[in-house]
């Protein structure tokens, strides 16, 4: 478990190297450790053995071991930190919605169950809503799907201006969305989507000169610390978006226990890493 730590740490320093003086500082570092082993070890031989051309030995010492840690620890550290930022890269793009360029599910669920184990470490708070946009088939079989792939654009502009960097943000599937709050509890979740359901309804979309107007249904969970997991908050914020839905739309439901049961619910998720009323609080 310590080694995998280790090299965990260590890549990801590699992926932080990204200058030339930074690789010469970290490959000098290690050729001089290395040229001060190197040298002590021969000292010790001199010591015991002793010979004539002892002086010529040493300054080789110096010279030779330090070159060729240097040359060699420079490139492969190079070459190191170039492969982790490819494919920190490739991650990158495997993680992410074409259309919105928000994570996708599979990158959600990979970085949500980080941020679960990171909470229960630290007995930390810890919140997801899941939201979907009212009435999205209408605007698909009025306007057409173009309008309709703009509209989820819209909605992700927006995510991205009031979302804090730490916040997991991800197209869930259709028009349905689902975000992690790190470091907040159920009530502020709530109060914060409640916030992000007047934003999106008081930013309207400008579709062939016309203004629409888009409304969301959100339902937010909190993580329990009692044997809880991401599936069970994702079944719980997705109970709470078909009750804010059932309840007349545009609202946000806060779903506080996961034995809380909804009548006529059937749960529509799937967990596969490869890939018009006045708002209020339920």
């Amino acid at each position: 478990m310590m080694s995998e730590e280790f090299s965990d740490s260590f890549c990801r320093y590699l992926g932080r190297i990204k200058t030339t003086r930074h690789m010469i500082l970290a490959a000098g570092l290690f050729a001089a450790i290395s040229s001060f082993l190197s040298l002590f070890s021969t000292h010790l031989i001199f010591v015991f053995v002793g010979s004539s051309v002892e002086p010529l030995v040493k300054i080789l010492s110096y010279i030779l071991p330090f070159s060729l840690v240097f040359v060699s620890s420079f490139l492969l550290i190079r070459g190191f930190a170039t492969v982790h930022r490819r494919n920190e890269y490739l991650w990158e793009i495997a993680e992410r919605d074409d259309l919105t360029r928000l994570v996708n599910r599979a990158g959600f669920l990979r970085r949500g169950r980080n941020l679960t184990i990171k909470a229960e470490r630290e007995v930390s708070s810890l919140s997801m809503i899941m939201f979907d946009v009212d009435h999205f088939k209408t605007i698909n079989d009025t306007r057409g799907h173009t309008a309709g792939d703009m509209a989820l654009r819209h909605l992700s502009d927006i995510l991205r201006q009031i979302c804090r960097d730490g916040d997991v943000v991800a197209r869930w599937g259709g028009e349905e969305f689902a975000i992690i709050l790190p470091d907040a509890n159920a009530q502020g979740a709530a109060i914060w989507g409640e916030r992000l359901r007047e934003k999106i309804a008081k930013t309207p979309l400008f579709w062939k000169d016309k203004a629409l107007c888009l409304t969301i249904s959100a339902g937010v969970t909190e993580w329990t610390h009692e044997g809880d997991s991401l599936e069970a908050m994702v079944e719980r914020a997705d109970k709470g978006l078909y009750l804010a839905k059932a309840a007349g739309r545009n609202r946000v439901h806060l779903m506080r226990s996961h034995l809380e049961t909804v009548p006529a619910f059937e749960q529509d998720v799937m967990f596969n890493d490869d890939h018009g009323t006045t708002g209020h609080v339920a």
